[in-house]
């Protein structure tokens, strides 16, 4: 979805950058400050959609948030004030962000990736916290993983060999400074592929590698989470604990995770138990961390039966373009398993925007294919 009559737009990067850069959730530790700057991107979002001249929305999208919110809303609902803000939120992003996303190419994607990528970079520098995992401007260092792995994925479209190798450096460094162990595996899937397309992109171990050495060679200056980094450390060293077991000793699995709540939604999945059943309550109970169960506990089966099918679809969809555009496959990949590990999604403007984005672009790369067959059948 590579259109020439693209033009720069001062409001549209304004608006991507609000997005991308989850600019609300930098102001959350002042509420009403937050909620100040969640109000402007929608406001600005809505001005865009009047403005810009209108095509189609995206109806897989909003048939999902009306199906999750209706059928879970009428389950139960806790809190009614932050249901109808939260149903409110994912139908104007729905509604009105597709002619943003149609209006937005892939180096613009890309950059604005790469600077909410530099902020991670910038906080473990000269921010530092005891923590030791950095998130820049994002509130979890998990969501910022994710906006690095985007980020990488979309490099393979890059055809500046300069900005592409500069990013990928950026955004690796970043997303290993999260420690996200979802960014680290799906990091190097996404390498392993990217290969299986280009061979050329071999080069990319190199960067990882040279990351990986430089992260370790600085560890004195910065403050790095003790456990995660000693698991990036036994990589090194095949006489050490695995390097995941050393981060699930210490803190668990996923699976562990998820099994809490088997109970919960095979009590009614037909229907759900309502919303936010699954986000975890208290200190004494973590959330599902995981999407799809997510979507199923909480508003049964046939919520969970279109967000299966719209990501498996775009999977398969851009399977058809591996050669020519490996970045598309590598994003629905990326997405589908990062829907395995959090429960955040209707809510998380950086995943519905790059969904959106993905669906959109393969939606595009189709029609462009029907057209080309229907002009083959009249020359031939």
């Amino acid at each position: 979805m590579e259109s020439a009559d693209i033009k720069f737009n001062p409001l549209k990067i304004l608006i991507l950058a609000m997005l991308i850069w989850s600019v609300p959730s930098i102001f959350a530790f002042e509420q009403s400050l937050g909620s100040l700057m969640s109000y402007l991107t929608y406001a600005l979002l809505l001005l865009y959609f009047f403005i810009a001249p209108k095509r189609k929305i995206i109806i897989p999208f909003f048939v999902l948030g009306l199906l999750y919110f209706i059928i879970s809303g009428l389950i139960n609902v806790d809190d009614s004030e932050f249901f109808i803000q939260e149903f409110v939120k994912y139908s104007l992003l729905t509604l009105c962000a597709t002619e943003l996303i149609l209006n937005t190419n892939k180096k613009e994607l890309y950059i604005l990736l790469i600077i909410g990528a530099s902020s991670i970079i910038v906080q473990a520098v000269f921010f530092q916290s005891d923590f030791g995992r950095y998130s820049g401007f994002y509130f979890d260092p998990n969501n910022a993983g994710f906006v690095c792995l985007f980020g990488y994925c979309l490099s393979f479209s890059i055809p500046n060999k300069t900005l592409k190798s500069a990013g990928q450096f950026i955004l690796t460094l970043a997303g290993i400074l999260t420690f996200s162990r979802t960014f680290l595996l799906l990091w190097v899937v996404v390498s392993i592929i990217s290969i299986a397309a280009n061979k050329k992109n071999f080069t990319n171990f190199g960067i990882g590698i040279g990351v990986i050495v430089l992260v370790l060679s600085l560890t004195s200056y910065l403050q790095l989470n003790t456990v995660r980094l000693k698991a990036i450390e036994n990589l090194f060293n095949p006489d050490q604990t695995s390097s995941a077991l050393v981060i699930q000793q210490r803190e668990g699995t996923r699976t562990e995770t998820w099994s809490r709540y088997y109970d919960t939604i095979l009590n009614s999945p037909i229907i759900g138990n309502g919303f936010h059943e699954l986000r975890g309550s208290g200190l004494s109970k973590q959330g599902v961390h995981n999407t799809y169960l997510m979507v199923l506990g909480e508003s049964g089966i046939f919520p969970f039966l279109l967000i299966i099918g719209i990501y498996i679809y775009m999977l398969i969809k851009s399977l058809k373009y591996f050669k020519e555009e490996v970045h598309l496959f590598l994003l629905s990949l990326s997405l589908m398993a990062i829907l395995m590990t959090i429960h955040t999604y209707f809510d998380n403007y950086v995943i519905l925007l790059i969904s959106m984005w993905l669906f959109l672009n393969l939606t595009m790369l189709k029609s462009e294919d029907v057209i080309e067959q229907s002009e083959s059948v009249l020359t031939s």
